[in-house]
């Protein structure tokens, strides 16, 4: 998380140092892009933060407090991928391509699928899935979740590395944040 932070330490530099961006925002007819910049700066924050620091300290023993840490990690994640997206259709004007970014995706996809979300997956595999999470799924480097496949004998019990797909999914949202930065600096350049 640390390479989102320091982009979104960046954006949050160029527009305290800029006039001009302060003179936009903050006229009356574009306070909703105000509104979305100012949300979405927070919430890119308080995810990293929490996300990072929970990274840093691991899955509680307590298998009743990890599983419901595991959920809370994977909104974090959602939550701060949509405030990006945000942020980019604030200062941009447009939305940003999500849609090719592997580990952007497989975030929010293996945030589904452990969720057993939708319970009857059907679109786009080859047999019904349902698939759900235990309490002793494991740590960041290999979670476990059960599979079921329609016509398979016994359920399986695929695994991911989470640190991996994170640390993968923080330089994708980097970019984006970069993508704004620069932006931004032709828009509403520092105040010398």
């Amino acid at each position: 998380m640390d390479k989102i932070l320091k982009g979104r330490s960046e954006i949050y530099d160029q527009f305290h140092g800029s006039r001009a961006g302060h003179d936009y925002f903050f006229d009356d007819t574009h306070a909703d892009e105000y509104s979305a910049y100012y949300t979405s700066m927070y919430l890119i924050q308080d995810t990293a933060e929490a996300v990072w620091t929970h990274m840093c300290r691991g899955f509680s023993t307590d298998p009743m407090s990890a599983y419901l840490e595991f959920w809370g990690v994977m909104q974090a994640l959602v939550i701060q991928q949509d405030s990006i997206k945000e942020l980019h259709d604030a200062v941009v004007g447009s939305p940003s391509a999500t849609s090719t970014l592997p580990n952007w995706q497989a975030i929010r996809d293996t945030r589904n699928l452990c969720a057993g979300h939708p319970a009857k997956r059907s679109m786009g595999v080859p047999a019904t899935q349902r698939a759900f999470m235990g309490r002793n799924f494991g740590d960041y480097t290999r979670i476990q979740y059960e599979l079921w496949e329609y016509g398979a004998a016994q359920p399986t019990h695929p695994t991911f590395n989470l640190r991996k797909l994170i640390e993968g999914y923080d330089t994708e949202g980097a970019r984006i944040l970069h993508d704004i930065l620069i932006v931004m600096k032709k828009r509403w350049p520092k105040v010398d």
